[in-house]
């Protein structure tokens, strides 16, 4: 008996370990956002290697299959014009630009608990009347160089530490993104803790954002900046496909700049999210408030974000109908009151509209959208949305997406900022290609047309077009 387990259970083993080398995924899985997320392990299956890239996805290093290397990158050039961009303030540029990304990165699986993962990126902007922003070029810089160690796994728990320059990305990303609208992504220097179980996924963390130039290894961190805070994600089982977010965020940062003054800011945001899918049917709302310190002033700010669609599956084009909007607080009062403003810390650079004329951001606004999508083919989508904004505190001006004041808001007794329809159209063939086109239109309101100096209506063109591997 004994001598028939002991040939026996080796056998089973290995026949155990062949069959689960022989399964492929039906088609192989999209490239994430963040390429650190991508799980090239299948790949171990040398049949089912079947993609010119796959060889560089999955290097064994040596005889144990938990070493081995990941080779990638991404290649993204951007075409676009605008016509009165921040509705005729500053450098204006009637032929457009082009806007350029380039990176490589190697993710080391080098032991069962350590990693190491490093992304090399080249950020270009070519004809652009004004010269480079800072979120348009930053000629080579590191956008993650970070190492994990698992700190203890068990059969459903993780926990590992992450250090060194990386990116996040929570929830839909209205509060903390990694920025991919604009040419230059945002990636922060310092520390984080992972924890994963069934029930919750947890992430906390301390870090300085990185201050992008325009120069070669000029990005460093922002030592008057500092981030910190607690992310969770918790799926329930009382609702199905739904779950659940709960968050907090510090932040500190020297001469923050708003319409009441600049001063050291202490901000501290709380929120939730609610978000999942049912059937055809989609949703995602969010609400937080934010308390601290503006100099000597208090800070009492608060926003609120809501996106609801559904698709008709069974009915030709998949037409998808739905309404997105939101509220955040603007400042009320003198100059002694509470700072009301709304700050959307490091916000998605796709907030009202996918990749199309990104004016206005999540500060001092009422926005209301409906919004359309038909699927042609599996492959090729289009999107029509039109937002409406106001301002949400008259005694308040109207920022962009980096908090930046672009229009003054005192002695202007205007609400209504304008209309912004957009259309766009996405193609992606296969996983690596993806092209895009898109067309905005801002009609300013008479909040702008009674600006000083007036705003003008404002029109953006722009398409674009990514591969990655």
């Amino acid at each position: 008996m004994l001598r028939v387990v002991y040939v026996g259970l080796p056998l089973l083993l290995s026949s155990v370990v062949s069959f689960a080398q022989t399964v492929c995924p039906t088609t192989p899985p999209p490239y994430s956002l963040l390429r650190e997320d991508d799980d090239n392990r299948y790949l171990e299956n040398r049949t089912c290697r079947r993609d010119l890239w796959d060889k560089l996805e999955y290097v064994p290093l040596g005889s144990n299959r938990l070493r081995y290397l990941s080779i990638g990158g991404e290649a993204r050039e951007w075409y676009e014009g605008m016509r009165n961009p921040n509705w005729g303030r500053g450098a204006q540029d009637g032929n457009g630009y082009l806007l350029q990304r380039l990176n490589v990165h190697a993710d080391v699986h080098a032991t069962r608990r350590v990693r190491f993962f490093v992304q090399l990126t080249s950020d270009f902007v070519f004809g652009r009347n004004g010269g480079p922003r800072p979120i348009d070029e930053s000629r080579l810089f590191f956008e993650n160089g970070f190492a994990d160690i698992t700190l203890s796994k068990r059969r459903e728990q993780s926990t590992f530490v992450r250090l060194g320059r990386q990116e996040f990305r929570f929830g839909s990303g209205r509060l903390v993104d990694v920025r991919e609208g604009p040419n230059v992504r945002q990636a922060f220097d310092g520390v984080s803790l992972k924890w994963t179980s069934p029930s919750w996924t947890v992430t906390g963390f301390t870090v300085k954002p990185v201050l992008n130039r325009i120069g070669v290894m000029d990005a460093p961190p922002d030592h008057a900046t500092t981030f910190w805070g607690t992310y969770a994600v918790h799926p329930l089982r009382k609702i199905r496909d739904g779950n659940t977010d709960l968050y907090y965020f510090g932040l500190a940062r020297k001469n923050a700049a708003f319409e009441k003054g600049t001063q050291s800011e202490l901000r501290h945001t709380v929120g939730a999210r609610l978000w999942g899918a049912k059937g055809g049917f989609t949703y995602n709302s969010e609400a937080n408030f934010q308390w601290g310190t503006f100099g000597t002033n208090d800070i009492l700010a608060w926003s609120t974000g809501h996106d609801f669609n559904y698709t008709f599956r069974s009915v030709p084009l998949q037409p998808q109908f739905g309404v997105d909007g939101g509220v955040a607080s603007g400042n009320h009062g003198d100059s002694r009151s509470s700072l009301g403003t709304f700050n959307p810390l490091f916000p998605t650079g796709f907030y009202w509209g996918q990749g199309a004329l990104g004016l206005n951001g999540p500060a001092n606004v009422i926005a209301f959208a409906p919004h359309v999508g038909l699927r042609f083919t599996k492959s090729l989508s289009l999107v029509m949305d039109s937002h409406s904004f106001w301002r949400q505190s008259l005694e308040d001006g109207v920022y962009g997406l980096g908090v930046n004041l672009i229009v003054p808001g005192r002695g202007n007794s205007k609400r209504f900022l304008g209309n912004k329809p957009t259309v766009g159209l996405y193609w992606r063939p296969d996983r690596h290609l993806e092209v895009s086109a898109a067309y905005a239109y801002f009609i300013a309101g008479p909040f702008l047309t009674q600006a000083s100096p007036t705003g003008k209506n404002a029109g953006y063109a722009g398409v674009w077009t990514t591969y990655k591997f």
